[in-house]
């Protein structure tokens, strides 16, 4: 550094002349980063350099002109690496560095690389990040904004998510933020996990879905996840996208999530093509909003007839919620069931067909099965329990009434069930 740049010596007059000469030097000697839009806000000295953070691409300065003289690649001469062994990956590269660092290592069962963002940076990919195989992606406070609607990030199996923080907010978009369970993937399973860590996902109130467990070509089985996801139409989605009820079928089945929701339509879904979403468990802390807030559990209808159900497609069951739900009376600006009377809207939907042996343990100890739209065909065996099991006993210091006035006709759940 002190060969770099002068020192005035002690007593020197003229002592800002040299250390303007530094500032001089600084000019070229420190990179500049921007957008690639932008360069033209930059004076191009005489070997100066410019990196586009968007692109990747890099300028030196000739003293007119900015001359492109390349891009940060994936390839294995240019990829930076950082002491540890972990690659970094600039704006603009992270697809071709994962990539390459999933080809490295094919031999691990759980990620055997790891790739870095940038601190700092922004990141605006043109199509979905694929998590390969054997891949660990620190995401580092990096943010992820999508240039369109696409899902952001989708996951294969021995792959790991560490704390993304992806806004969807500035764009039109209306698809998934992180998938775990790419349509393509393998079976995601514990020996083959593909795991989200301390998510930030944020996303306009009413559009696309946060994270998705998402069955397929194969079952989304026992995988974990955490963080915090604000706004969505669906905040979690349990999706069996397809028909088959087989062992090795289409299962979202066992995944859990830890954390909280908020400003979601629906909080956490399950739908299906005809396979189990079964077996799913979530331990959140809620906080609806009166803009779009609908359901905090949705269970979709089996589409057939009655006469049709009966066999083990569409199955919902041993689903679990251990939730603190906080002003639940926001559900009763946008929900259906809502009667604008005594009651509070209902919560939870249950729909039709073969849902059951699902649970949900309210935290705060205020809620009841009468929170339940109940249509499934087997209502007995679902329910909202809590742990002082329903009634507070042994103290005279506590009395909470309850939210609800009983249903005239002495039934167990919401009003307008069809049970």
């Amino acid at each position: 550094m002190a060969e770099r740049y002068t020192t005035p010596a002690e007593g020197t007059l003229d002592w800002h002349v040299p250390l303007n000469e530094n500032f001089d030097k600084l000019d070229t000697h420190v990179e500049l980063r921007d957008a690639e839009s932008n360069i033209g806000q930059y004076d191009p000295r005489a070997g100066s350099k410019f990196l586009a953070t968007d692109t990747g691409t890099v300028y030196i300065g000739d003293g007119s002109n900015w001359n492109r003289i390349g891009s940060l690649s994936a390839s294995d001469s240019s990829v930076s690496e950082a002491d540890d062994g972990s690659l970094i990956a600039p704006p603009g590269d992270v697809q071709s560095v994962i990539d390459q660092a999933s080809k490295s290592h094919t031999w691990a069962q759980g990620p055997s690389r790891t790739v870095k963002l940038v601190s700092g940076e922004n990141y605006f990919p043109s199509d979905t990040i694929k998590l390969r195989r054997n891949v660990r992606l620190e995401c580092n406070g990096a943010r992820i904004v999508p240039d369109g609607d696409f899902n952001v990030i989708e996951m294969y199996r021995g792959t790991q998510l560490v704390d993304p923080f992806i806004d969807t907010r500035p764009v039109s978009w209306d698809s998934a933020q992180v998938v775990v369970g790419a349509s393509d993937a393998s079976k995601i399973e514990p020996a083959n996990r593909a795991a989200v860590e301390n998510a930030y996902l944020l996303g306009d109130k009413g559009e696309g879905i946060g994270l998705q467990f998402l069955g397929g070509s194969s079952p989304c089985s026992m995988q974990v996840a955490s963080g915090s996801i604000s706004g969505f139409d669906i905040g979690i989605d349990c999706y069996a996208n397809g028909s088959d009820t087989s062992g090795q079928g289409d299962w979202s089945n066992g995944n859990r999530f830890y954390g909280t929701l908020t400003d979601f339509r629906i909080g956490v879904n399950h739908r299906s093509e005809g396979a189990e979403v079964s077996g799913n468990v979530f331990r959140l802390m809620v906080q609806p909003t009166d803009d779009v807030s609908e359901w905090l559990w949705y269970m979709e209808d089996d589409p057939r007839s009655e006469s049709q159900r009966g066999d083990n497609s569409y199955v919902k069951g041993s689903n679990t919620m251990l939730v603190y739900p906080w002003d639940t009376s926001l559900f009763m600006e946008n929900n259906d069931y809502n009667d604008g009377g005594d009651r509070r809207a209902p919560i939870w939907y249950l729909g039709k067909g073969k849902n059951y042996a699902n649970s949900m343990v309210d935290l705060s100890g205020t809620l009841g099965n009468q929170f339940i739209v109940n249509n499934s065909d087997y209502p007995d065996r679902n329910g909202i329990f809590t742990y002082h099991g329903g009634k507070v006993t042994g103290t005279s210091q506590f009395s909470h009434p309850p939210s609800y006035q009983p249903n005239s006709d002495s039934r167990m759940w919401h009003d307008d069930s069809i049970n």
